[in-house]
């Protein structure tokens, strides 16, 4: 049975900053980081290894649907983090192309600045990178996403730079 695989991906903005101070203002040309500043979290399949990590490593069926979304760890009120891009580098073509999605749904919000039971509900646009899974095989792909910090004379957020690294996924026959 065909089932949702879905991908927490968090980054470490701060370190991302702190160790990356001139990175590619282009997408196509994204700078590469260290395994060591983005963690993933998978639920819905078989993890092999690398859960909380920057190198997960699952097993998915063919038919399976592969959701990933992003966030920063560090400061999400300050940092943005927007995925862009998971395009195959290596091996096998085991996962179509993915697409961005987003759906407006309601969701739940704190009652007010005070208390935040009993929770409201809000309209919300949820995103996320979405790509089925096509062929049994294993797929290295490249996780690319775009850092946005709050400007200090705006307050609105600006590009500090894109990144990319490089997990792989295994698709059992």
């Amino acid at each position: 049975m065909s089932k949702t695989i879905n991908i927490l991906i968090t980054i470490d903005t701060d370190a991302v900053k702190k160790h990356y101070q001139n990175p590619s203002q282009d997408s196509t040309e994204p700078t590469g980081i260290a395994h060591n500043y983005g963690f993933m979290v998978a639920t819905g399949t078989v993890i092999n290894s690398g859960q909380g990590t920057g190198d997960l490593n699952i097993t998915a069926l063919v038919g399976d649907n592969l959701r990933a979304f992003a966030t920063s760890g560090s400061n999400n009120f300050e940092d943005g983090v927007l995925l862009y891009g998971m395009p195959k580098f290596s091996g096998d073509q085991v996962l179509s192309e993915f697409q961005y999605q987003n759906f407006t749904k309601s969701t739940v919000i704190p009652n007010s600045t005070t208390t935040p039971l009993p929770a409201k509900t809000a309209d919300y646009v949820f995103w996320f990178y979405e790509a089925d899974v096509i062929k049994a095989g294993q797929e290295g792909y490249r996780v690319q996403f775009g850092l946005y910090t709050r400007s200090q004379t705006t307050g609105e957020p600006e590009l500090y730079g894109y990144f990319e690294w490089d997990p792989t996924i295994i698709v059992a026959g």
